[in-house]
C-alpha cells in the first residue's frame, strides 16, 4: 500500500469514527441517584433498596432488570442513599423493609407482603407492583426520587 493510499485509508477510519463519536463532542457525564426512604416503622432489621433498567422480556421489578442494590440498617423513619457513577438514562426504584432479617420480603399464604415495602415515586399498583414507568424517573446529573415503604 502506497503512502497515498494509507492516507485514504486513515482519513476513511477517522471520519466514520467522528460519526459515531456523540453529539455533544464526548462521553456521557456519569449521573447520580439519591433515594430518599420514608415510613420505616421500626430501627430492626435491614432496608433492601433496589434501582432497575427497563430490558426486553423482563417484568419490573423481577431482579434480572435490577442494575444495583445496596442493604442498609433500618433507622425509624428513614434515611437515604446514593448511587453513583450511573449512566444517565431511566431508573425505577424499589425497597423493603426486611424487619425480621431474613432477607426476604415476606409474604402471606395470598402472596401479600407482611412486611414494608414500596416503589419509587411513591408508585402503587393494582393487584401487584406498579410498572417500571410508574416507579422510575429520568436521571441526568444529580437526581432524586422518593421510596416511601407502607406496611
Amino acid at each position: 500500500m502506497n503512502r497515498k493510499s494509507r492516507f485514504a485509508a486513515l482519513a476513511a477510519i477517522a471520519a466514520s469514527l467522528a460519526l459515531s463519536a456523540p453529539a455533544t463532542g464526548g462521553t456521557a457525564q456519569a449521573a447520580e441517584l439519591t433515594v430518599a426512604v420514608s415510613g420505616v416503622n421500626s430501627g430492626r432489621g435491614r432496608v433492601y433498596v433496589a434501582l432497575h433498567r427497563a430490558a426486553d422480556g423482563v417484568t419490573f421489578p423481577d431482579a434480572k432488570g435490577q442494575v444495583a442494590g445496596v442493604w442498609r440498617m433500618a433507622r425509624k423513619g428513614g434515611f437515604s442513599v446514593t448511587f453513583t457513577g450511573l449512566e444517565p438514562g431511566r431508573y425505577a426504584v424499589n425497597g423493603f423493609h426486611d424487619d425480621n432479617g431474613n432477607g426476604d420480603l415476606d409474604t402471606n399464604l395470598l402472596g401479600i407482603p407482611t412486611e414494608g415495602y414500596g416503589f419509587g415515586n411513591g408508585a402503587t399498583g393494582s393487584f401487584g407492583p406498579p410498572d417500571f414507568t410508574a416507579a422510575s424517573i429520568a436521571v441526568k446529573g444529580k437526581t432524586s426520587v422518593k421510596l416511601p415503604i407502607g406496611y
